[in-house]
Parts: structure tokens; C-alpha cells; sequence
């Protein structure tokens, strides 16, 4: 079983001292964070933005890049996860996720998500109260549960993914990560984790909802020419947008199937791109 891991990033410049793991200083950091994307013209949430047409060509090569690359993780000079190619991922059948620690609003957003990715693939996304047999699980942690989570990676599952998770815990320029488990059997997905820290609030927290769950079906990597997307680390859009619509509909084409390698797929995402409607 391979684990593939993303994360959301951001750009921290609103302290010159030690930022803060946890506690109401991580949430002020993280609320001052989000009124400075707003000020840069960020957080957007139009679904067909008029100042960023798709055109064909964009969406074949933006697919491309984030369906058969990994994210590279860096915090300061140092390399947390390393960049990669990947073959073709994707569940097999429908898909069940269950979450723990979260607010009734987020259950709503994460319902509605659901709702909108599995009618975009066409399987169904459900929500469970079964974690241990849930396909897809998230937690919301605090920075308590945080740390008893980094001691038990680290002891189950190895210093790769201890490493990582330590990473999120330490790091506020890590709001939320992923990971992602593949069948060795036939490469199709098998398992999505995904951690948010507690201290998000208001948009801030529904944009690290929305950009996990919605990798865990897939696209993993995020790409700065993905554009208008909420695959791209700069926190532009934090909506699904058509664009976004478009690349869950490629990879959940039955034309392409889980393990095909960039090579094996490009000639068929072509024409599955070529023949979406008004492209």
C-alpha cells in the first residue's frame, strides 16, 4: 500500500518572532492571515470567474500536471515530503467518509461538497458514523490532540509519516494536510486522511475543507498556473470552480483507469477534453 501526502500552504509574513503552534495565538494568527488574503483580492468564491476563461488547451495541460505529480512539501529550507510522479489515481466504486471533531456547519459544507463531487463523477460520496470503515477520514484537532496524533503516527506507521505529521503539528504554515493510500492490488485509492487544525475559523476553515476532501479523490498535486482553481497553493479561489468540475470529470472518465501512466493517458485526456461541451 503506497501513501501519497499534500498539504495546504500558506504564506506567513504577519509575525517576526516564533509563530505559534497552537491556542487562541495560532487562531489570531490564522484570522489576521485570512484578512490579509482579502485585502490581495483573495478567498474568492465565483464559480465561472469572467477574468479567467477556460479554454481546452489549459485544461488538458493543468490536468496533466496535477493528476500524475505529487506536492512538494518545503518549509523553510527544509524538505518535508518530495515532489513526484504518480500514475493515475482514483476510487473504484463509491466512496464513505466520516468525521470527528467537527462543527454542524462543517458537516453541512462537507455534505454539500459530497453531494457536488459524486454527481460530477458519478458515484455516490457518503457521509458515515463508521470512522474505522469509512474510505475517506477528517479530523478537526486542536493542538492537544495534535500532539497525542504525532506519537501515534510516528510509532504505527514510521518516521515518513511521523515526519509529516510532526511538520503540521509545529508549522502554521501548514493549516491542513492530506494523505492518501493506494491498493496494491489494482492501484485504485483505498484509504483519505485528512487533518485540519481546530484554530481555523469562518473561510479560512471551509477552504481547507474543501481543498483536502476534494484531493482525496485524485488530483493531489496543486500547480501555480492552475488557474481559476482551487488546486493552487496562492489561495486565489477557495470554491469549486468549472474549471475544478472539469478535472473531477476527466479523471472519473470511464475512458481512463486507476495505475495508467502520464504517456498511456495523455492521447485520451485529449479527447475526453475535447469532447466537454462548449470547450
Amino acid at each position: 500500500m503506497k501513501h501519497l501526502l499534500s498539504g495546504t500552504g500558506l504564506a506567513l509574513a504577519l509575525t517576526a518572532c516564533a509563530p505559534p503552534s497552537a491556542g487562541p495565538e495560532l487562531a489570531d494568527l490564522y484570522g489576521r492571515a485570512e484578512v490579509l488574503y482579502r485585502t490581495e483580492a483573495k478567498f474568492r468564491t465565483e464559480y465561472d470567474p469572467v477574468d479567467a476563461p477556460i479554454d481546452a488547451q489549459a485544461l488538458e495541460r493543468n490536468f496533466l500536471k496535477l493528476a500524475f505529480n505529487s506536492e512538494e512539501q518545503v518549509i523553510g529550507d527544509r524538505t518535508i515530503v518530495a515532489g513526484d510522479t504518480v500514475q493515475l489515481l482514483r476510487w473504484p466504486s463509491d466512496v464513505t467518509y466520516a468525521s470527528i471533531g467537527i462543527t454542524s456547519a462543517d458537516a453541512a459544507h462537507l455534505d454539500a461538497l459530497a453531494l457536488r463531487i459524486g454527481g460530477v463523477i458519478g458515484r455516490r460520496v457518503i457521509a458515515t458514523d463508521d470512522v474505522a470503515g469509512a474510505h475517506v477520514k477528517i479530523w478537526m484537532l486542536d493542538g492537544r490532540d495534535r500532539f497525542i496524533l504525532r506519537q501515534t503516527v510516528t510509532e504505527r506507521f514510521g518516521e515518513s509519516l511521523g515526519a509529516f505529521i510532526a511538520a503540521w503539528t509545529e508549522r502554521p504554515e501548514l493549516p491542513c494536510i492530506g494523505m492518501i493510500s493506494t491498493d496494491p492490488e489494482d492501484d485504485s485509492l483505498a484509504v483519505g486522511l485528512i487533518f485540519v487544525k481546530a484554530e481555523l475559523s469562518g473561510n479560512f476553515r471551509r477552504a481547507c475543507l474543501t481543498e483536502e476532501f476534494t484531493q482525496v479523490f485524485g488530483l493531489i498535486n496543486d500547480d501555480p498556473e492552475a488557474r481559476p482553481s482551487i488546486f493552487n497553493d496562492d489561495q486565489e479561489f477557495i470554491e469549486l470552480t468549472r474549471h475544478d468540475e472539469y478535472l473531477l470529470k476527466v479523471l472519473y472518465d470511464p475512458r481512463l483507469r486507476p495505475g495508467m501512466t502520464e504517456a498511456e493517458a495523455r492521447p485520451l485526456v485529449r479527447r475526453i477534453v475535447q469532447d466537454i461541451p462548449g470547450l
